[in-house]
């Protein structure tokens, strides 16, 4: 290698491919040659210049790590070119001239290799790659010794019996055909067991309203079942409209209060009673309403709840009901609409 950092610019701007590539090379250009980097608490550092256009294309450097040590060789170079876009790079041999088995990282102006387990004697070859390359380069070799591992004595261990191991279980014939013996047919109903088998009575093989199983899958049956699934998802389609509220039939869910539909009336008078105020209303027991039913004031032609509007049927007549609103006269007299239902 030969030491000439001025020069890089003028030799790279020179017609590369009249200059052989190792025109001014030293004796560092051969491995037999390599310029040994010494370690120092583990560390060792070379600088240098290699140029293809200048002739001094390769560097060679030899790592000799600590005798009988076993370890792991890191290498950083990073380098400083002449121009934007040329590089420099590097490879590693090991002692019998064979390229050394490393994890390498590139990056756009620096290249580190590790190899793990090194021992003896390391060459790094330092070069301009392509035609134009040239640059100057700090190489960075680390040696770290790996940790001794302390040999375990075998023969001093005690090693307690591994736990037994779970019975294997028995082979499970499964229940394709009835068998009444067979465990796996305890719980199922295939196709030729008999209605009567006890794992039938949780299967629905057969649409039937008695069987519980059929409950949830079964479509709504004639005349419809409150049992059933089906027929409860839309009651108003399998069921006529309830004719009595105040006498309900039970087989019919659209007798239910639920399905009673709200009443609009009018307040007819009203009579202040301590701090309520006694309300009539223009609807009665004809209208099917009873004391069960329960009264909301509505906020003038709205259909807003007006708060301390709400109370139950007091009293019921044919034509009147009465209720107990907390309310004052001029809120009442200002909100003349309400609205019955049956809870």
């Amino acid at each position: 290698m030969r030491r000439f950092l001025i020069a890089i610019p003028a030799l790279v701007a020179a017609c590369a491919h009249n200059v052989p590539q190792d025109a001014a090379t030293g004796a560092d250009g051969r491995i037999k040659g390599a310029h040994p980097i010494r370690l120092e608490n583990g560390q060792g550092i070379a600088r240098g210049i290699v140029t293809y256009p200048g002739g001094d294309r390769v560097d060679w450097k030899s790592i000799e790590l600590p005798a009988g040590k076993r370890g792991t060789l890191e290498l950083a170079m990073t380098w400083t070119a002449p121009r934007p876009g040329l590089h420099v790079a590097f490879d590693v041999f090991d002692q019998y001239n064979a390229p050394a088995k490393a994890v390498e990282h590139h990056h756009r102006h620096s290249r580190q290799a590790s190899i793990d387990h090194a021992q003896g004697t390391y060459f790094v070859r330092v070069f301009a790659p392509n035609r134009g390359d040239a640059g100057a380069y700090k190489l960075v070799a680390s040696f770290h010794e790996d940790s001794v591992q302390v040999p375990v004595n075998l023969a001093a261990l005690e090693i307690p019996d591994p736990p037994k191991l779970a019975a294997v279980p028995l082979a499970v014939q499964p229940c394709d055909t009835f068998d009444a013996k067979n465990p796996s047919c305890a719980d199922q109903c295939p196709d030729d067991a008999p209605a009567t088998w006890r794992g039938c009575k949780t299967t629905c093989r057969t649409p039937d309203v008695a069987n519980a199983a059929c409950w949830t899958s079964m479509a709504c049956p004639t005349p419809p079942d409150q049992r059933v699934a089906d027929c409860m998802a839309d009651p108003a389609k399998h069921w006529p409209v309830c004719p009595d509220f105040a006498h309900p039939d039970p087989g019919n869910p659209l007798c239910a209060a639920t399905y009673i539909q709200p009443i609009e009336a009018s307040i007819l008078s009203v009579e202040q009673q301590g701090d309520a105020m006694l309300i009539t209303i223009d609807v009665g027991s004809t209208s099917k309403i009873d004391e069960t039913w329960h009264v909301h004031v509505l906020r003038g032609q709205t259909e807003e709840l007006l708060v301390g509007g709400e109370s139950k049927v007091l009293r019921v007549s044919k034509t009147r009901a009465v209720a107990k609103v907390r309310l004052t006269f001029d809120q009442v007299n200002a909100n003349q609409r309400v609205r019955l239902t049956p809870r």
